[in-house]
C-alpha cells in the first residue's frame, strides 16, 4: 500500500508538473502576444465559466469519488455514465435562459450572446472531462489519468496557439472558441466511451441519488469559485483590465502551488480513505507529518524565487504582481491545510458540513474585498484571499476536530506550519528586492530539507 501511494504520487505529480509546464511555458507567450485588456478580459471569461459550470451540472461530477466505496465496480461505472448524461438538462436550461433573457451576458461578463453560448457549451463538455478525470484518480489509475489530461492540455494549447496566432486582433475570441473547440473534442471522446455502459434502467434514480449527494456540494464549491474570482470582478469594476490581467497573471503563476497540492491529493485521497477504513491511525499521521513539512519546504522556496518567475514569464508589464504572490501563495498553503479535514469529512459523507465553511468564508472573502480593494488595490484583494483561505482552514479544522470528533495529526503541527509560514510571508517582503538573498536563503532550506530527509530515511532503514 505504501509503494502504492508513492508510485501514484510520482505519476500524479509528474503528470501534473508536464501540465503546468506547458501551460508555464506557454503563458509568456500568451501574455506577449495578448493586449493586457484581452487578457484581463478571458481571466474574467474563465472566472465565469468555472461559476456557470457549477450550474450546469449541479456539481454531480463531484459524487464520483464519494460513491465509489458503497459500489461494486460495474455499478459504480454505470452510476459513473448515467450521470454524465445529467449535464445536459443544466446545458438546455441554460441556452434557453440566455434566449430568454438576453441581458444574462452581463452577468457571466461576456460581450454578446455568442460568447454566451460558447460558455454553456463549454461548461457542459468540462463536466464530463471533469467525471471522467476523477473516475481515473478514485480507481487508482494515474497513467491512464497522465495521458488523457496531457492529450487534453496539448490539444487546448495547440488550438489556442493556432488560433491567437490566426486572429491576432481579437484574441479574446481566439482564447475563448479554441477552448470551446478542445474541451469538445476531448469530451465527445468520453461520451462515446461511456455510452456502452448507460443503464437507463437505473438513470433516474442514479441521477436522484447523485444530486442528494451533490446539491450540499453546489454551496461548497460556489463559494469556493468566489473566492477564487470575487476579488477579479471586483477589480474590473473598481479599477481597470489591466490591474485584472496583473492581478489574474499572478495568481496562475502562483497557482503552480495548488498544482502540486492537487497532484499529491489525487494520490493521497484513496490512500487515506483505506487507512481509516484498516483504523491505521499512527501511519496516517506519520506521513501527516512528512507531508506537511514537505509542503512547507515547498512553499518556502517557491515565494523566494516567484519574482523571478514574474519577470520571465511576464515581462516588466506584469512586474507589480511580484508583491501579490506570496500572499496567493500562503492563501494556497491554507487550502492545502484545511484538505486534511475536507478529507475526512468526504470520507464520512458529512458534505452538508462542508458548504457551512465555504460559504462563511466567501461572504467574509467579499466584504473584505470591499472594504480592502478601493484603498489598498491589488495588494488588498491578495490580503483578502489569504485571511479569507485561512478562516475556512479554521471552520473545517473545527468542524471535524470538535463536531465530528477525528484528529488525524496532533494540533501543534497545524499551528507550527501556520506560524513559520505567516512570519516567513512577513520576512518575505523585507527581501524581495535581494535576489542574491532569497538564493542564498534557498540554498540553506534544501540543505536543511535534505539533511532531515537523509535522517528519516537512515531511520526508516534501521
Amino acid at each position: 500500500m505504501k509503494n502504492s501511494f508513492l508510485s501514484a504520487s510520482i505519476i500524479y505529480f509528474i503528470g501534473n508538473i508536464l501540465l503546468k509546464g506547458i501551460a508555464f511555458f506557454t503563458l509568456p507567450i500568451f501574455s506577449r502576444i495578448m493586449l493586457p485588456e484581452d487578457f484581463g478580459m478571458y481571466s474574467l471569461y474563465t472566472a465565469s465559466l468555472g461559476i456557470l459550470t457549477i450550474f450546469v451540472g449541479l456539481q454531480i461530477n463531484g459524487t464520483v469519488n464519494i460513491s465509489f466505496g458503497n459500489k461494486s465496480i460495474e455499478r459504480f461505472e454505470s452510476y459513473v455514465s448515467n450521470i454524465t448524461l445529467f449535464p445536459l438538462v443544466g446545458l438546455f436550461i441554460g441556452l434557453i435562459s440566455l434566449a430568454i433573457l438576453p441581458n444574462l451576458i452581463d452577468l457571466i461578463q461576456v460581450p454578446t450572446m455568442a460568447f454566451g453560448i460558447m460558455m454553456m457549451i463549454q461548461a457542459f463538455f468540462s463536466i464530463v472531462t471533469s467525471i471522467y478525470q476523477s473516475e481515473l484518480v478514485i480507481k487508482s489509475q494515474p497513467k491512464k489519468h497522465f495521458v488523457f489530461s496531457i492529450v487534453a492540455t496539448l490539444s487546448n494549447v495547440i488550438l489556442s496557439l493556432s488560433f491567437v496566432l490566426m486572429l491576432r486582433d481579437n484574441t479574446y475570441f481566439a482564447r475563448v472558441i479554441s477552448g470551446v473547440l478542445s474541451n469538445g473534442l476531448v469530451g465527445m471522446y468520453v461520451l462515446v466511451k461511456f455510452i456502452p455502459r448507460i443503464d437507463l434502467k437505473r438513470l433516474k434514480q442514479d441521477w436522484i441519488d447523485g444530486l442528494k449527494l451533490s446539491l450540499p456540494l453546489i454551496f461548497h464549491n460556489l463559494s469556493n469559485q468566489l473566492l477564487n474570482v470575487a476579488d477579479r470582478y471586483m477589480i474590473a469594476s473598481w479599477r481597470n483590465a489591466t490591474d485584472v490581467a496583473i492581478y489574474s497573471f499572478s495568481y496562475t503563476i502562483g497557482s503552480i502551488m495548488d498544482m502540486i497540492w492537487l497532484s499529491i491529493n489525487n494520490a493521497w485521497i484513496p490512500w487515506y480513505f483505506s487507512q481509516l477504513k484498516d483504523n491505521n491511525k499512527e501511519l496516517i499521521k506519520l506521513y501527516s507529518k512528512q507531508y506537511i513539512i514537505f509542503f512547507v519546504w515547498l512553499t518556502c522556496c517557491f515565494v523566494l524565487v516567484s519574482p523571478e518567475l514574474i519577470y520571465f514569464m511576464g515581462g516588466k508589464q506584469y512586474v507589480d504582481g511580484i508583491y501579490i504572490i506570496p500572499l496567493i501563495v500562503l492563501g494556497y498553503f491554507f487550502v492545502f491545510l484545511y484538505s486534511f479535514y475536507v478529507n475526512y469529512q468526504f470520507y464520512r459523507q458529512k458534505t452538508t458540513l462542508i458548504p457551512i465553511a465555504t460559504t462563511s468564508s466567501a461572504v467574509i472573502n467579499i466584504i473584505l474585498n470591499i472594504l480592502l480593494i478601493p484603498p489598498f488595490g491589488l495588494i488588498g484583494a491578495a490580503i483578502t484571499t489569504a485571511i479569507s483561505y485561512f478562516i475556512m482552514l479554521m471552520f473545517h479544522y473545527t468542524m471535524t476536530v470538535h463536531v465530528l470528533k477525528h484528529r488525524d495529526m496532533p494540533t501543534a503541527y497545524l499551528w507550527l506550519a501556520i506560524l513559520f509560514m505567516v512570519c516567513f510571508i512577513l520576512f518575505t517582503y523585507v527581501i524581495l528586492q535581494y535576489m542574491f538573498i532569497r538564493f542564498i536563503l534557498i540554498v540553506v532550506l534544501c540543505i536543511i530539507y535534505a539533511t532531515y530527509v537523509l535522517r528519516i530515511i537512515k531511520s526508516f532503514k534501521r
